[in-house]
């Protein structure tokens, strides 16, 4: 029998339909333009630009060594890291966790958000996430078979989403809330208030309320964010998704945990052991080594990082840009006159500085673009200067 040629077996309608992971292109652009000899100041990924702590690298180093770290992980975690843990999170946010049933090591925050979306979203659910949003809040519904309700966040609320506007229809068909502050690509923050109205809604509605808690170490000033797990009743609906990626500089490690009710930590448990192995142990034992670092360290990380903004802010707005100032995180989100794809394409090909294109955190990111301070002063400097060059060139492009 002949075969035909032509002959391909499609990938899920779902996958098809997903939009290219914008962060990918980049990394295509921002390669070609160095290759065209232009210096390229890389301010898209919010990638640390720090290195890991050597003591965090002799760690794992030792780590590794272990025959037993050579093998396949305990599915559930290295319990000597889940107990470091739950003692950092007591005396951070003043909460006590369950070591064994309310905390699960994860490859990265990233994984784990997206498979609570495969362990809870069926046919026709609903995840409620604030808008502009980081790709995988949606995406991961998206490829679960679920719909997800975008709740604005606008700059006359500080980027902030009002819990109020929800509709009840959406309230109740919805399975998952999504909260993420200090905020991811705005820098908004939200108080303890805040935090108890949407604790207050999810138990009303039998809602999961799932908080990323990706920058909880990154803020500025006087503010200084809290846990979900701080709120009375929070316990009983929600999970957080915690990273060593930002605060340690451990990216590349890929490292994260959730913590908080034990139902719902066990059943994204359950998934991951149907998909993955869990976390290899070596990069478990650095973690124990990063959050013995101790407030020092962390404090000595979150003071440089609002010295970079500290530094960019008046500068931005010299150039004539209109930034929101962030509380939190490490991101200025910036609005701008044109499509934001071209502006960040534009600027990247003219002057090699990188930045991300507002769109790519969902329509209402259009109209904005997203500078991450991801490197030190010196290089951010640099990039202002480029800038301000790109803006006298193109002053329609900003000015809004």
């Amino acid at each position: 029998m002949k075969l035909r040629s032509d002959y391909r077996v499609l990938p899920s309608l779902r996958l098809v339909d997903m939009p290219p992971y914008a962060f990918g292109q980049l990394d295509e652009l921002k390669m070609n333009v160095a290759a065209e000899g232009t210096e390229v100041v890389d301010l898209s990924l919010g990638s640390p630009d720090r290195p890991t702590d050597e003591r965090v690298l002799k760690a794992l180093y030792d780590g590794m060594q272990k025959r037993r770290n050579q093998q396949y992980p305990i599915f559930s975690g290295l319990p000597a890291f889940k107990d470091t843990i739950c003692e950092w999170f007591e005396g951070r946010f003043g909460v006590k966790l369950d070591p064994k049933e309310g905390v699960l090591p994860l490859i990265g925050s990233k994984e784990g958000i997206g498979h609570l979306a495969f362990a809870y979203i069926q046919e026709g659910d609903i995840t409620i996430t604030p808008s502009p949003y980081y790709p995988v809040h949606k995406r991961a519904t998206v490829l679960s078979g679920g719909h997800v309700y975008e709740l604005p966040l606008k700059p006359e609320n500080n980027f902030v989403g009002d819990l109020d506007a929800i509709p009840e229809d959406v309230l109740l068909r919805a399975k998952i809330m999504i909260l993420s502050y200090p905020h991811n690509p705005t820098g908004a923050c939200v108080n303890k208030a805040y935090l108890k109205k949407a604790v207050e809604i999810c138990k009303k509605y039998s809602i999961i309320l799932l908080n990323d808690f990706a920058y909880s170490e990154i803020w500025f000033d006087d503010y200084k964010p809290s846990s979900i797990l701080e709120i009375e009743g929070a316990m009983d609906v929600a999970i957080e998704f915690h990273t060593f990626s930002k605060t340690y500089n451990m990216a590349g490690m890929r490292l994260g945990f959730a913590c908080g009710n034990p139902e719902i930590v066990q059943t994204l448990y359950k998934l991951k052991t149907n998909l993955d192995y869990g976390v290899c142990m070596g990069i478990q034992e650095a973690g124990i080594q990063a959050l013995n670092l101790g407030n020092e360290y962390r404090e000595q990380i979150r003071l440089e990082y609002q010295a970079r903004r500290d530094f960019l802010m008046p500068r931005l707005k010299e150039i004539g840009f209109k930034p929101m100032t962030p509380k939190g995180a490490m991101y200025v989100w910036i609005p701008v006159n044109i499509s934001s794809l071209e502006f960040a394409n534009n600027l990247l090909t003219e002057t090699g500085v990188a930045v991300v294109p507002g769109v790519t955190f969902g329509a209402p990111g259009e109209g904005y673009v997203r500078i991450a301070m991801v490197q030190g002063i010196p290089a951010l400097e640099l990039a202002c200067e480029k800038m301000a060059k790109f803006c006298e060139k193109h002053p329609f492009a900003f000015q809004v």
